[in-house]
């Protein structure tokens, strides 16, 4: 069947106010100006005590309506902004964070505030940047908030404020995030399942695991003991180039694309170098260095650490400097119980220190060590979740997410049944979140608002790429899992229309890792 009328109708939606007909909008008018919002008294909600520090009004922009800009902060330190626009659809949405946060990314908002949705966002509970290093941690309060309670009550408190101002709370609330914003989603899904009617988790970044074992994979793996990079520019344009002539027509098309890089097992000795001329091989210390990233993190005795590793097609965007120092601030001061700030990364021993970030986990992580992902609570008030993983994220690799869906449908009556309220897409060839010589731009947002007011669930959702001038480079439809796209033969392949659905054959999707659940069914 052709995309183009769904191509159409995703292209009215994300233009003309996302479904807010006049009939459908909210039509409440504010109960006072804007100003007046900073002499109301929020102390008294329940563990989320507020208080406004300033509300002003914000002229209307290009795309943009005029909008009430509240700041403010929530005990003990959560810095917030909440804008509420003069067109308010009736709806809320929360953005989520990137990286250790402590900045405010309310502008990762501004799609679902052109159209009309209040937006707030906050710091996650502390100053500080993407990855900046993480003082704060040594505060076990904070620590708190960045693993999931700052998410909670942001949501208590906005809802609270837009009930004040509007004179009535939002009809539906929404909840989208991507990496650290991701793992948030997945945390209040889970604990706090009444806080949103859908939540859009994209490459979820679960900083326990992730900072204590996987990232340190990648560092120690990628930079040699003189802290210089295994690889250079070039030798990873080799390995890639390699990895996609091995690889990239097992789905039936020559595009640069690997659909799925489990089914690629292209092994890099094949370009070890036989001559000292290394210009298009890679050396012995290379060939070791890929295996392991592809292998993924284990101790001496083999057990795998974490439940993924690098997919092959994601090389270029291998970066050894920025890991290691994602990694150093980590270990340094999130990984263990308590900050170790003089700590190196080369002093981390795989058989017995892996065990001594199990207390940090289980605070940061929507899943605890040997636990199993909880979404009952959310599945039975109504709740519908997306989750996204870009297929080439080295840095959080997608088999973690297919593992923790498997996790799900495996306790929640199957993968069919589970599809009824929570969908994950697979996006080939995209990096961490976005990015990749693929189509990497698409419109989560539309499709959970379908999804949960007019329960049409989500399928086909088209993903467009453009180069660096801003030109349409090719669309492509994505599909829930386990579908996947497949051309149909005919017509312009970078047309999403000439692409249709195929059903894969879902194996055992959970992984055999050191933390797997100890209930598994």
């Amino acid at each position: 069947m052709s995309l183009k009328p769904l191509y159409i109708i995703l292209i009215v939606l994300g233009y003309c106010g996302l479904f807010a007909s006049p009939a459908q909008a909210q039509q409440a008018k504010p109960m006072s100006n804007c100003e007046r919002m900073a002499t109301l008294d929020f102390a008294g909600l329940p563990d989320a005590a507020t208080a406004i520090a300033s509300a002003e009004t914000v002229a209307a922009a290009p795309g943009v309506s005029s909008y009430c800009k509240i700041s403010g902060t929530i005990a003990p330190q959560i810095q917030f902004e909440l804008r509420l626009p003069a067109d308010w659809n009736g709806r809320y949405l929360q953005g989520g964070c990137g990286g250790f946060c402590g900045f405010n990314p309310i502008e990762n908002c501004r799609v679902g505030q052109s159209r009309g949705f209040a937006v707030a966002a906050s710091n996650l509970g502390h100053i500080g940047g993407v990855w900046v290093a993480p003082v704060w941690a040594g505060d076990p309060m904070l620590r708190r908030d960045f693993g999931g309670r700052a998410t909670h009550v942001l949501a208590v408190a906005a809802k609270a404020m837009i009930a004040a101002y509007y004179g009535n709370g939002p009809r539906y609330s929404y909840f989208q995030g991507c990496s650290t914003g991701g793992r948030e989603g997945l945390q209040i899904a889970q604990n706090h399942p009444t806080d949103f009617d859908g939540v859009i988790a994209g490459d979820p970044a679960f900083a326990g695991r992730l900072g204590g074992i996987w990232n340190n994979w990648i560092a120690s793996t990628l930079m040699g003991r003189d802290n210089e990079p295994v690889f250079d520019a070039q030798s990873l344009k080799v390995l890639h180039a390699a990895v996609n002539a091995a690889c990239d027509t097992k789905d039936g098309l020559k595009d640069g694309i690997i659909e799925d890089s489990r089914r690629c097992s292209f092994d890099p000795v094949q370009i070890e170098c036989r001559t000292q001329d290394t210009s298009n091989c890679l050396t012995k210390a290379q060939v070791t260095a890929a295996r392991a990233m592809y292998d993924g993190a284990r101790n001496s005795a083999g057990k795998l650490l974490y439940p993924g590793a690098a997919p092959r097609g994601s090389e270029l965007d291998w970066n050894g400097p920025l890991m290691a120092e994602v990694t150093r601030q980590s270990l340094r001061f999130l990984a263990f119980p308590t900050p170790r700030p003089t700590y190196n990364f080369r002093d981390f021993n795989w058989d017995r220190d892996v065990a001594d970030t199990e207390a940090a986990t289980t605070t940061y992580d929507p899943v605890a060590p040997r636990a199993a992902p909880d979404l009952a609570a959310f599945h039975a008030r109504g709740g519908r979740l997306i989750a996204y993983h870009g297929s080439y994220d080295y840095a959080v690799p997608p088999d973690a997410l297919i593992d923790y869906y498997a996790q799900v449908w495996n306790r929640e009556g199957g993968l069919t049944s589970t599809r009824d309220w929570f969908r994950l897409f697979i996006v080939p060839g995209m990096f961490h979140c976005r990015g990749g010589d693929a189509p990497n731009e698409f419109d989560m947002l539309a499709a959970i608002v379908d999804w949960v007011e007019h329960g049409r669930a989500p399928d086909g959702i088209v993903a467009t790429q453009h180069d660096k001038a801003g030109t349409l480079v090719r669309t492509r439809p994505l599909y829930a899992y386990p579908n996947v796209a497949r051309y149909v033969g005919h017509g312009d392949v970078n047309e999403a229309a000439n692409w249709a659905m195929k059903t894969v054959a879902v194996g055992e999707d959970r992984a055999d890792w050191i933390w797997k659940p100890t209930d598994r069914n």
